[in-house]
């Protein structure tokens, strides 16, 4: 994913603003798998009497499949699969099971079962929606969303921009990896430490969404701790490092889509991604948190 202090920011939510980037145009069948099984909105300011709790590990993903049936034990290609994204097909010929699942989320190879099962360190929750959100939907939610941090993780070292690009995971990442480019967190990087669950007003769920006509709901501010390194090694070898330094934390609010598919199981897409000093709502918003 990149650090979360450079996860490049969705534009200007504000009625007035710039407007979100444009993503590259992806295949008619990515776009299909965007479809929601669940959305979040955006938060209402929590009061300290607000329900609220904090865990020390998060459970790993059970899905109905068993995991090793839509993964490999190293990665391997998928045949014709990069042709195919390159020419603009929708189909295969004759893929497996296993190979048609990932095909629709965007890969082109099947990735090895080791690399996409998350492994993410003590996370501090806490769920200050005061009942909008159970703590079990809460959980679940948490198991997503450390499984898209795998998923990405993987995808920017393997250079698999398509499976960014459906996560929505910002247009820069899928440049930098469409382009060549690899990427490489740390543990601490690739995934938060603080996960809080925030319930938001209609109003400011419409500030969120530039405007647009929305309810009230629940959104997520998420924490990268320093110390951590994050590598952006370009395709002609250069490096940056952006890293969150000792006793820095970056700190962002997430507006997701929970779903899921046969490869992965459950994850989340990103509906919107705000970094904090984006707009006066955002910082609100983060504020009231706590975080």
């Amino acid at each position: 994913m990149g650090v979360r202090s450079v996860r490049p920011p969705v534009a200007d939510p504000r009625p007035g603003g710039a407007g979100r980037p444009a993503r590259a145009a992806a295949l008619a069948l990515l776009a299909g798998l965007l479809a929601a099984c669940g959305a979040t909105s955006a938060t209402a300011s929590p009061t300290r009497q607000q329900a609220e709790h904090t865990t020390s590990a998060i459970p790993t993903p059970t899905p109905a499949i068993a995991p090793t049936a839509y993964c490999d034990a190293q990665d391997t290609p998928i045949p014709g699969a990069a042709a195919a994204l390159a020419n603009g097909q929708l189909n295969l010929s004759n893929p497996t099971a296993v190979e048609q699942a990932w095909w629709e989320m965007g890969a082109t190879m099947v990735p090895a079962c080791s690399e996409i099962t998350s492994d993410p360190p003590a996370i501090q929750t806490k769920n200050l929606t005061n009942g909008q959100l159970s703590d079990a939907a809460f959980t679940a939610w948490l198991i997503a969303d450390n499984q898209t941090w795998t998923l990405i993780e993987w995808a920017q070292q393997h250079d698999q921009a398509r499976v960014i690009q459906l996560l929505d995971w910002g247009p820069a990442v899928v440049e930098f990896v469409s382009d060549g480019g690899k990427i490489a967190d740390d543990k601490t990087c690739e995934y938060p430490e603080k996960v809080y669950a925030v319930s938001v007003t209609a109003g400011q769920m419409s500030d969120l969404n530039s405007g647009g006509s929305s309810s009230p709901g629940v959104v997520y501010v998420q924490a990268a701790v320093g110390p951590c390194t994050s590598l952006w090694t370009s395709a002609d070898g250069s490096v940056a490092n952006k890293d969150v330094g000792e006793g820095q934390e970056s700190v962002e609010l997430d507006l997701t889509v929970l779903t899921e598919s046969p490869a992965l199981g459950p994850y989340v897409t990103f509906a919107g991604s705000y970094d904090q000093g984006w707009a006066p709502t955002v910082d609100g918003i983060i504020s009231a948190s706590g975080i």
